[in-house]
């Protein structure tokens, strides 16, 4: 047997049987270790992008979205500290947001409730944020990091959020995350999720947990780490603003927004095709996006500002 099949295989065949479920969409971007065992037990819809479409469930998109990065603690990797703030910036203020408006949200939903009535354009920056997170521990829930957002906004860390922000949340090397019985680096590379606070409203926000370590393959095939993140990052900025509440399963309803009839949202249908940003005499990578009106992945390249 051909060696590399063999591992192919093995490394398959370990994760079926270590994992209780397979990564149903939930804003998830899978890891491509998750995406050859979907594939191998059809888990995921096989039908081609080209012949399906996104369509609109009723719940919220962000108009004009306005991004922070949140880094978790000190230790989140130099580069990405240095660097990510001025990528969100760049993408946000770009042509790569303004076909977006294909998403707006003045339409009447598949379930027949009246849409949302607004218009995604282009956002902003709000700026790069370390908070001092009060759980330190080297395994986290989803819930863990609902709870610490809550609180560093309680704290006045983070400031509060309106309907358009959005907490692109960055963690250091050594953290591993759950959600939906999934772990970070073994299903998935990243997410987005939304929730509601009993004191702050709608907190919407990305999960970008570090892409060393466990996570340095099957989140993306780029020459460096940090074009990885980008990439991975603008899957998680667009599914944010598309669809603001995602939810996990198969059959979407309200309050998402705008998913395929079987779950997937404008990034999962282009996941691993990617693109560029130039700025400023800068090349960021950015992964294309679903593109309803040509039904298929929007090619760019794609210019700031």
């Amino acid at each position: 047997m051909n060696n590399r099949l063999g591992l192919f295989l093995s490394v398959v065949l370990s994760f079926a049987f270590s994992s209780l479920t397979y990564a149903a969409p939930h804003g998830f971007y899978l890891t491509q270790q998750q995406r050859n065992l979907n594939a191998l037990f059809n888990t995921q819809s096989t039908i081609a992008p080209s012949a399906q479409k996104v369509v609109y469930y009723g719940g919220p998109v962000l108009s004009n979205v306005k991004v922070y990065a949140v880094f978790w603690g000190k230790n989140v990797d130099a580069t990405t500290q240095k660097q990510i703030g001025d990528f969100l910036a760049a993408t946000v203020n770009s042509t790569y947001m303004d076909w977006l408006k294909e998403y707006n949200t003045n339409i009447q939903a598949v379930d027949g409730r009246t849409g949302t009535s607004q218009s995604i354009g282009r956002g902003s920056f709000g700026g790069s944020i370390t908070i001092q997170p009060t759980h330190t521990g080297k395994k986290l829930t989803d819930a863990d990091i609902q709870a610490e957002l809550d609180h560093q906004i309680e704290i006045h860390t983070l400031p509060h959020p309106d309907e358009n922000t959005l907490f692109m949340t960055y963690f250091p090397p050594g953290v591993s995350i759950s959600i939906d019985g999934q772990s970070s680096c073994q299903s998935f590379c990243a997410y987005h999720e939304g929730f509601t606070s009993a004191t702050h409203g709608n907190i919407f926000y990305g999960v970008m947990p570090d892409l060393g370590g466990a996570c340095a393959w099957g989140c993306g095939f780029n020459p460096t780490r940090f074009d990885n993140l980008t990439s991975v990052s603008s899957h998680e900025l667009i599914e944010a603003v598309t669809d603001a509440f995602p939810t996990p399963g198969d059959k979407p309803a309200f309050p998402q927004a705008w998913n395929t009839t079987d779950g997937s949202e404008v990034g999962d249908l282009c996941a691993m095709k990617e693109t560029q940003l130039k700025t400023q005499g800068l090349t960021y990578v950015l992964q294309q996006e679903f593109d309803n009106s040509i039904n298929g992945c929007a090619p760019g390249p794609y210019q700031n500002p």
